[in-house]
């Protein structure tokens, strides 16, 4: 971070307030389609505003000033900078691309957002809010007097508006003249999303699309698993469309054989069998009965891969389709993580093989979800587990970046790094690597 900018953002957190091009809200769970619309409404309003920041973690006192607000999580990477980026590339079009900045503030890290201003046409939603209030497709927002954020409601309003894009397209020509009559490259066009943006924004799209296949109880809610685990990667640099038939052949030929239950399995079975949908081969396996979704979580898998090497898969918990067994939603098997994530992970580089990109770079990346309240065990009973490791958290995201060709060489090394966080969860419960080393031996061996 440069030097100026850092001693603005200190300066932000460790005097708060707000005003047109500064906004302060809460801890928004940007795992709730709410609270991103939310965060995105003001995002777009800052960038029409000419740029800003948004400070997350905070609330404003009866007195007027800001404090710490209730809620502050135990880590805070569901505020990274590939969520947030994910969250703008989402909602708002055309592309910003923010900054996330996690900024000491003497009580507490706090989030902060950096929002670029200097768009040459007005940005708008591109996505709703679940209750089409807080944000509407194609709408525009701006930064007003109270300060909110808010549609331009007056000819003056839009007139700002457009004078402001007119002024950054002037400024880019300008700019783009003086590059060339003094021998520099010049850049016009805003950055695109980063490769974990884009992944992000594909992964929730298979997220809402799952959560659209649940089925609905008499009270008209959606019924979804007590736990459940999101899989997304994508090969980096794959810009070619895989043809659908030939993508389909790819996923089969992909399939892992290490364990009952593989990932990206591809039923022939009339009912539940792939088929294209919005452009990609798309598989839900409780399609006949969306009940086992709940029944059966850990066998009622959701899938989806894109033409250009996106795949997103959404699995229940194993721990919660043996309700004889224990109780669902109350344990969190201790061996499980490695077999599943790393199951996925060498169907991930056998999937790039199978395209013909053997040393392809993966972006893969897992969000757990349901984790809060549950216990560390093992129900194989094959390893002892001291009681008292229990979640407080309850969801958790992960993402790394991985050379294809390293995923069988270095198997129990990405998973030991990447899984660390997520048993640290459980009262700090530490890891071992002869545990992750032992068991990506047995899931190699299929001895599950």
């Amino acid at each position: 971070m440069a030097e100026p900018l850092a001693a603005q953002l200190e300066a932000l957190v460790a005097s708060p307030r707000e005003d047109l091009g500064v906004e302060i809200k809460s801890w928004l769970d940007l795992t709730n389609k709410d609270d991103c619309a939310t965060l995105a409404k003001t995002i777009i309003a800052l960038a029409n505003h000419g740029g800003g920041f948004i400070i997350l973690g905070m609330r404003e006192t009866e007195a007027g000033k800001f404090e710490e607000a209730p809620g502050r999580p135990v880590i805070l990477a569901g505020y990274k900078q590939d969520i947030i980026a994910g969250i703008a590339a989402t909602y708002a079009e055309p592309a910003i691309q923010v900054g996330v900045y996690q900024v000491n503030g003497g009580a507490g890290v706090y989030p902060v957002v950096q929002v670029p201003g200097g768009h040459r046409t007005p940005i708008q939603a591109k996505k709703g809010s679940p209750d089409q209030k807080t944000l509407l497709v194609g709408r525009v927002y701006i930064r007003r007097p109270k300060p909110e954020s808010a549609e331009p409601g007056t000819a003056a309003e839009w007139r700002e508006l457009i004078d402001q894009c007119v002024r950054a397209s002037r400024d880019d020509l300008l700019d783009a003249i003086r590059g060339i009559l003094d021998g520099r490259e010049t850049q016009s066009l805003p950055l695109p999303p980063s490769e974990e943006a884009r992944l992000a924004a594909w992964a929730d799209d298979g997220l809402e699309r799952w959560i659209a296949r649940a089925p609905i109880s008499p009270t008209m809610v959606k019924l979804l698993p007590l736990g459940f685990y999101r899989v997304a990667y994508k090969l980096v640099g794959q810009t070619t469309p895989i043809e659908a038939p030939d993508l389909l052949e790819a996923v089969n030929s992909a399939t892992t054989r290490h364990t009952g239950w593989s990932p990206f399995w591809v039923p022939t079975r009339e009912g539940i069998k792939p088929y294209v949908k919005d452009g990609a081969v798309e598989c839900f396996i409780a399609a006949e009965d969306a009940r086992r979704m709940v029944d059966d979580p850990a066998h009622a898998d959701f899938w989806r891969v894109s033409p250009i090497g996106e795949a997103v898969l959404i699995r229940g918990f194993d721990e919660d389709s043996y309700p004889e067994r224990m109780k669902p939603g109350t344990v969190f098997d201790v061996t499980l993580p490695v077999w599943r994530i790393g199951d996925c992970l060498l169907q991930a580089a056998r999937f790039a093989a199978a395209i013909g990109r053997p040393d392809a770079e993966i972006v893969f990346s897992v969000k757990w979800s349901g984790l809060a309240g549950r216990s560390l065990t093992h129900v194989e009973g094959r390893r002892l587990i001291d009681e008292g490791y229990v979640s407080q958290q309850d969801t958790l995201d992960r993402v790394t970046t991985v050379r294809a060709t390293q995923v069988a060489v270095s198997l129990p090394e990405i998973l030991f790094e990447f899984l660390k966080p997520l048993y640290a969860l459980f009262d700090f419960f530490q890891l071992s690597k002869r545990l992750v080393d032992e068991e990506a031996q047995r899931l190699r061996q299929g001895r599950f």
